[in-house]
């Protein structure tokens, strides 16, 4: 990558400026607040969590979703906090949320439903890699799947502009084009991102997988977990909305680093599985969390 980018900013001044443009809502961040304690009740977090209509429909939308895979419906809040947990609430709440901050963004740097629908399958994908390689904490990787690419989304946002500029000298590849963020901004999505889920209260283990999906195996700690999510997002490329499980085309058009492959010690094998479920489950659960049309 060039050792010369075109602008003086860091990551972290541009996150703080859309932290401040696109602020979570008020219950959500009472909530982070809350899970802060460790004398909060269940009760407590429901209170805030009814307060707001729109989250409340969310939490029980996702407690009944194939991301849960509970066993009989959830039909109130504190069944849903029961079941989902607190720490897992709290992220995917954040995560969740973020589908409907970043409005307004011109049409033509980005498909939105397009980008949500590739940023859900590689939660799914992440979730399911993290299963097989006997990870059973997997609801993290689901929230670093989600919001993955989301400093590509800031970048659109804050400085919508100075990325045309990328846009306009990258050679059509996603490596191409982490290479032009960095040549005009001296870092790239990924540190982006990870500085935006750091502002927003996400945990290290999250920070960790954004910062260092594009290459894992620099990673100082929680490899593993970059692992996955690059692995994943590479995966979720075959995952588009005009194109059905049947028509989708694996192998030679599936594009990952063999280290950071290595690094899951799975046989390649699992992939056409496990690209099957994540069919099923990302549409499920895109419809969720679907961003609302302004």
């Amino acid at each position: 990558m060039s050792s010369q980018p075109r602008t003086a900013m860091s990551a972290l001044t541009l996150a703080n400026e859309i932290k401040t443009l696109f602020s979570l809502p008020e219950a959500v961040f009472k909530l982070g607040q809350l899970l802060n304690s460790p004398y909060v009740t269940n009760g407590e977090i429901g209170e805030v969590i009814i307060s707001d209509p729109a989250l409340t429909a969310r939490v029980l939308q996702l407690a009944n979703s194939g991301l849960m895979d509970s066993p009989a419906k959830i039909e109130t809040v504190s069944g849903a906090i029961a079941l989902i947990g607190r720490e897992a609430l709290r992220n995917l709440l954040v995560a969740t949320t973020v589908t409907n901050r970043f409005q307004g963004i011109p049409p033509e740097l980005i498909d939105m439903e397009r980008f949500w629908l590739n940023s859900v399958a590689c939660g799914v994908i992440a979730r399911s890699l993290a299963f097989r390689c006997r990870v059973f904490d997997s609801e993290p990787l689901f929230v670093a799947g989600l919001l993955h690419k989301v400093g590509r989304l800031a970048f659109y946002s804050g400085r919508a502009d100075l990325y045309r500029q990328v846009l306009a000298q990258h050679d059509s590849s996603e490596e191409g084009l982490n290479q032009a963020e960095f040549s005009v901004f001296g870092f790239t999505h990924a540190e982006l991102g990870a500085e935006l889920l750091r502002l927003w209260g996400l945990p290290e283990r999250l920070q960790a997988a954004v910062a260092f999906y594009l290459a894992p195996n620099m990673a100082p700690c929680y490899r593993k977990s970059a692992a996955l999510i690059h692995v994943a997002s590479a995966l979720a490329s075959n995952i588009e909305p005009s194109v059905s499980p049947d028509e989708a085309i694996y192998g030679d058009s599936v594009c990952f680093e063999k280290g950071a492959w290595n690094l899951l010690g799975l046989p390649l094998h699992v992939i056409p599985p496990i690209l099957d479920e994540a069919w099923i489950q990302a549409f499920e659960i895109f419809e969720i969390l679907r961003p609302n049309p302004v």
